[in-house]
Parts: C-alpha cells; sequence; structure tokens
C-alpha cells in the first residue's frame, strides 16, 4: 500500500513530444533536478529502487510510468506518463499527448501502444515508479513490527486478589444529580 508524497496537477498543458517536461510540471519537479529525457530519468529512478518492472500498480495513488522506445527519431529517449488505478481496476495513463489535447486518456497498455503503433513507434514497458527526476511522488507504507512479551505472574498475589471477588458497586446519585462513589458491597 502507497501514500501520495505529492498530489499530481494533471491538467498541466503539454506540448507534443515533451512528456517529461509534462510530468515534472505537473509534479513541479525543479529545473536543477530535470534530466534531458524520459530514458535519463528512467534510468535515475531505477537506480534509486524506486521503478518496479512489473504492472501491479498501487492503487488509489498517482503514480509514474515508463517506456522505451524502440525505433525511429524518438529511439533511446523513452516515454513517461502519470498513471491513476482506482478500486475497480479503472486506469487512467496522461501524458503530453493526452494534454496537448490530441486525444483522451489511456485507459490501458494496450491503447497506449494503439495510439503510438499507429504512427510506427514501438515501446516496450519499463514498470512503474515512486517518482521522477528526483522527486518521489509516493512511498510504501510499510507495517510496523509489533514486538509482544509474554509476563510472567506470580500466582500468590493472583490467589490473594481472587477471593475478593466484586460482584456490584451500586452508585447513588442525589438530588443534584452527582453520584456518591463511596458505596460498594464486597461479597466473599
Amino acid at each position: 500500500m502507497y501514500k501520495q508524497l505529492i498530489m499530481p496537477l494533471i491538467a498541466t498543458q503539454a506540448i507534443a513530444s515533451y512528456c517529461l517536461m509534462y510530468t515534472d510540471d505537473a509534479i513541479n519537479v525543479p529545473q536543477v533536478s530535470r534530466t534531458a529525457n524520459a530514458q535519463i530519468a528512467h534510468d535515475t529512478a531505477n537506480a534509486k529502487g524506486w521503478v518496479h518492472p512489473n504492472q501491479d500498480y498501487p492503487r488509489n495513488v498517482w503514480f509514474v510510468m515508463f517506456w522505451s522506445i524502440d525505433n525511429g527519431d524518438y529511439r533511446g529517449l523513452g516515454h513517461v506518463a502519470l498513471a491513476f488505478l482506482d478500486d475497480n481496476n479503472s486506469l487512467q495513463i496522461h501524458d503530453s499527448e493526452v494534454h496537448r489535447e490530441a486525444r483522451e486518456i489511456y485507459t490501458s497498455l494496450d491503447d497506449l501502444y494503439g495510439w503510438f503503433g499507429s504512427v510506427g513507434t514501438r515501446m516496450t514497458f519499463l514498470g512503474w515508479s515512486e517518482g521522477v527526476d528526483n522527486v518521489k511522488i509516493i512511498d510504501e507504507i510499510k507495517a510496523e513490527k509489533v514486538e509482544v512479551k509474554e509476563v510472567k505472574t506470580d500466582k500468590t498475589k493472583l490467589e490473594k486478589y481472587e477471593m475478593w471477588k466484586v460482584y456490584a458497586f451500586p452508585f447513588f446519585v442525589y438530588k443534584d444529580e452527582s453520584l456518591n462513589r463511596n458505596i460498594f458491597y464486597r461479597i466473599y
């Protein structure tokens, strides 16, 4: 389970082919931390241990997705997007193409591959990430280990208290609605 550290401004405007700039702008990455392209951003995040090369996406938080671009003019530059998966398995993928209003939000990896494939671009999914360009936007919630210690009791003390069993505490209420807590009964 993950918690959101930075809420992306998804509605950020974008320019064609500037997927990393869109992603960085959406999460407000400082200029000093921005890398030249999505492939470098992926490699940097991967070196930090943030990239998960699987499709076991976190739920109900925004996260980063990375792809390699395997052919054409943009080969080696990579692709990056922001994504969200809810409890109903509804996936949203937002990139510069979506936010320059060239297309609707992607709802699956196949949807994204279809869009880029329509212009002959082949891509490979590299994984999802906890952050990009040195900015972590989600963090894993780790369960704390609770140490349970066994406590030994002195049975002689326990036996002493067992003979004083209290069966009732009849409190009496005065007319001013205050309680008289001094009256109680012990039954032996």
